[in-house]
């Protein structure tokens, strides 16, 4: 039997895992830009977690202001709450990282 039966198993492994990485990768949902316009749409958005990461990142969040006028001349505010909303990320956001920090400084002790 040729070559060493170890190389061949670590290149095996090298290989597994490279494709365990690209698949991991393909069912990432996170998102580098959020569109954010309705309170309802963002809610969900932002209550979603990514099979990869956990905490599903927003990426940057763009806030629209939203009206629509009826026919009859009725207003109604689509975007209320959302900036309300962005902040709940936010933070969820802010403690998520924190909890990462605490994680890798807890391995190195």
């Amino acid at each position: 039997m040729p070559g060493n039966p170890r190389k061949r198993l670590e290149k095996l492994e090298q290989q597994m895992a490279e494709i365990a990485r690209r698949e991991s990768a393909a069912n990432c949902n996170c998102r580098t830009h959020t569109l954010a316009a309705a309170a309802e749409y963002f809610a969900a958005e932002m209550n979603q977690t990514c099979p990869v990461h956990g905490f599903r990142r927003l990426g940057k969040i763009m806030v629209f202001n939203v009206k629509i006028v009826g026919k009859n001349g009725d207003v109604e505010e689509r975007s209320q709450g959302v900036p309300e909303l962005v902040e709940e990320y936010e933070r969820r956001l802010a403690r998520h990282r924190q909890q990462i920090l605490e994680e890798d400084d807890s391995e190195e002790l």
